[in-house]
């Protein structure tokens, strides 16, 4: 045992300092050469945290499922794996043991407010409202548990939690994260009294704090989105692009274009018909291997896409993560920023197709400010903003032009206006077949969204309103010229 506690203190060293794979290499190499020895469930502990930072995500489940066999009575791994099983789309699985966690620990703050998501995003906000209450309890000076709560309950916020959430905000050890949902809960404030000056004012600094919070990482992916992938994505030399692959046969549709466009309901939409599709919402995985595997994308002079590790790690991702269905072929990928690896996805997968969704430009501007999308660096300030948008609209060009039958271009105030025959036209670019269940998507007791359109999505949907972002136009008239 003491040798476990000596490799259990090195690997958690490794792991702080974010060396997941020599961690790891660690701990696999001593159990297997601990021939007759009882594995602590820290090694396999380790094992779990090195795997979920590498993004193995079978091994992470494999390793945590095994630390539950030898004590099914700790909050922690309960939770973890009820954050596992969501992942996977096994709700039931998942509420299961987020309320298992909490049986034992009913103080656990994190299994609390993970509980409380997982509510929200299946549409159960009674109950989703009370664990954020009792989390305020424990943490009544944490400003981001306000701020989801207002998510879901509009009138949460009054001029006396204003007043309390401002004196938090005057401590100085706050932390930019929570100092940017104090701000936009201050800014929608001044815009429910129609204030619109002030709440631009609080939505500046918002996007300030939530920005600077991990700045080093935003200046990185800012560049990426600015400077790299606008100036690659219809440059890229392709090798190993003949090889049979078991993504090939699959047929996946892809919805792309700009967050607050429409795309959540076209989900909903595309997965409430008789045919059950999985959705796997805004996985990034395309992104993430792109990145990942081809860091050399960003020096100017390589171009090179090589399809084999490319096709091998995604299949590896979606196969762990259980998205693979070997029936129907199907699914549904809602990461918006995919739009820039059209040619890279047909190479993966030829049969699949793409849904760009698209609103008003000036009125998709707005909505992205004032929303709080803190994972995307190009969405806090309206030139950044700008900028991404005045790229996708290129980009978009140019693929549409190049694959007309393969990318359906869905209007956002054409949808809501004329929803059965809109979502026909889908339904058959998508050679799927419609049903009038269709159009009663927002009833579904088993609709799992994590985005901001959450509320809005289980509603019935309403008729474009064309004069909401009217008192921010104003916010634009600088960039005229520019874009």
């Amino acid at each position: 045992m003491h040798i476990q506690e000596q490799i259990t203190k090195k690997v958690s060293i490794l792991i702080e300092k974010k060396n997941h794979k020599e961690a790891k290499s660690i701990l696999l190499n001593f159990i297997k050469t601990a021939k007759n020895t009882k594995i602590d469930i820290k090694i396999y502990y380790a094992l779990y945290l090195s795997s979920e930072a590498l993004k193995e995500e079978k091994d992470a489940k494999k390793y945590l499922e095994k630390c539950n066999k030898i004590n099914d009575k700790n909050h922690i791994i309960l939770t973890n794996l009820a954050n596992i099983y969501l992942k996977e789309g096994n709700l039931p699985k998942a509420e299961k043991f987020y309320l298992k966690s909490l049986e034992l620990k009913d103080d656990y703050l994190l299994g609390i407010v993970n509980t409380a998501i997982f509510y929200q995003n299946v549409g159960r906000f009674i109950e989703s409202k009370k664990y954020y209450l009792k989390a305020i309890k424990l943490s009544p000076e944490r400003i981001s548990i306000y701020f989801t709560i207002s998510r879901i309950d509009k009138n949460f916020i009054n001029e006396d939690k204003i007043e309390y959430l401002k004196k938090i905000m005057k401590n100085k050890m706050i932390e930019s994260i929570e100092m940017g949902y104090g701000f936009f809960l201050l800014a929608e404030h001044e815009r429910k009294k129609q204030s619109y000056i002030k709440e631009i004012e609080y939505l500046k600094k918002a996007h300030e704090y939530t920005f600077n919070e991990t700045i080093n990482k935003n200046k990185r992916t800012l560049n990426y989105w600015q400077n790299i992938i606008p100036l690659r994505y219809n440059k890229f030399n392709f090798i190993n692009e003949n090889n049979q692959h078991e993504l090939t046969n699959y047929k996946p549709i892809f919805i792309i274009g700009l967050p607050r466009s429409g795309s959540t309901i076209v989900e909903a939409i595309l997965s409430s018909g008789n045919r059950k599709i999985k959705t796997i919402g805004e996985s990034s995985i395309i992104n993430g291997v792109i990145v990942t595997t081809h860091n050399e994308l960003q020096k100017d002079e390589n171009k090179k896409i090589d399809l084999n590790i490319i096709n091998n790690k995604v299949f590896e991702i979606m196969n762990d993560r259980n998205f693979l269905n070997q029936k129907n072929k199907i699914f549904v990928d809602k990461s918006l920023e995919n739009f820039f690896y059209i040619d890279i996805i047909l190479k993966i997968f030829p049969n699949a197709k793409f849904i760009n969704t698209f609103r008003n430009i000036e009125d998709n501007i707005i909505a992205i400010f004032q929303q709080s999308l803190a994972k995307l660096s190009w969405t806090h300030t309206i030139e950044n903003i700008l900028k991404y948008i005045d790229n996708y609209l290129k980009v978009i060009e140019y693929f549409t032009k190049k694959y007309p039958d393969k990318i359906f271009l869905l209007n956002l105030e054409e949808l809501t206006s004329k929803l059965e025959e809109t979502s026909k036209k889908l339904y058959n670019f998508c050679s799927l077949k419609w049903s009038h269940e269709v159009l009663n998507f927002y009833n579904r007791k088993d609709l799992f969204i994590s985005t901001a359109s959450n509320m809005q999505i289980r509603k019935k949907i309403e008729n474009y309103d064309y004069d909401k972002y009217r008192p921010y136009k104003h916010l634009l008239e600088n960039f005229y010229d520019k874009y």
